[in-house]
């Protein structure tokens, strides 16, 4: 088992702040623990000596806000598609990409901000909240809670100059789109070697932040790809693919031409 000297499970947001804030101990945020625990328990970790459990920060919660939903950090992935905003959100993209992210077990006890927090290079369920243009929410230690685009955000360690940084939660525009999805993977059920989304957003719902993938389109259309680079990107912008043994860095950047091309021809109902 992992060997912890310390565990804390605050109640408050400024609770759990400062006991990551504080520099006497090696603390690290403990959400679904999917990942974490895992790691601490295989001594892939060794730098920690302490978690600090954000279960009792009401952090669980799906609600609408005007155009969009908010949804807590700790609303786990089964929550988050079983909800029927979000299991119906762009012609059902979200349910379609959270089941890669492994078996319901899995899913039962991963959470939003975990998933925002890791960025996965093959998160499928991350590209699709790229390609919806979520925002991600967060709060540092002196309470200042930020709004940034997902795909701008970055997690800065908790014993950075800038100290601590929590994720609070995800907005979600409520957006009319019709979307595609293409993916190659060693079986069906397997994480994917290079996968992609597209959203093509009616009424240019999406058009504030952009498009890629497509940026001459009269449509608004939006292409996140995994596979490519060290967390998944939106389309358009340089990727450096590594190899690993799943395929060469040469392999998934021509696959994720035809990824792309097959999600955009999905989203668009053109031809690939």
């Amino acid at each position: 088992m992992a060997i912890l000297a310390e565990y804390h499970r605050p109640k408050t947001l400024n609770g759990a702040l400062d006991l990551l804030a504080d520099r006497t101990a090696r603390r690290v945020p403990l959400a679904g623990g999917t990942h974490l625990v895992g790691a601490l328990e295989t001594r892939q970790r060794r730098d920690v000596d302490g978690v600090v459990d954000l279960a009792a920060l009401e952090l669980s919660y799906i609600c609408q806000n005007d155009s969009s939903l908010r949804v807590g950090a700790m609303t786990t992935l089964t929550e988050l598609v079983e909800h029927p905003q979000c299991a119906d959100l762009a012609a059902g993209i979200l349910p379609a990409t959270a089941r890669f992210e492994g078996p319901q077990n899995l899913r039962n006890a991963a959470t939003v901000g975990g998933l925002v927090a890791l960025a996965e290079p093959d998160s499928e369920l991350f590209a699709a909240l790229l390609a919806l243009n979520v925002s991600v929410v967060a709060v540092d230690k002196d309470g200042n809670e930020s709004h940034r685009l997902l795909a701008d955000f970055t997690l800065s360690h908790p014993r950075s100059s800038h100290g601590p940084v929590l994720i609070t939660g995800i907005q979600l525009p409520l957006v009319h789109a019709k979307t595609g999805h293409a993916r190659i993977a060693r079986s069906p059920m397997d994480r994917c070697i290079v996968a992609a989304v597209a959203v093509a957003a009616a009424n240019g719902d999406l058009s504030r932040s952009g498009t890629s993938g497509g940026r001459n389109r009269a449509d608004t259309t939006r292409t996140a790809l995994c596979g490519v680079g060290s967390r998944p990107q939106i389309a358009g912008g340089p990727v450096l693919p590594t190899s690993d043994y799943k395929g060469s860095g040469e392999y998934r950047l021509a696959m994720a031409e035809v990824v792309g091309r097959r999600a955009r021809a999905g989203a668009t109902g053109s031809r690939p």
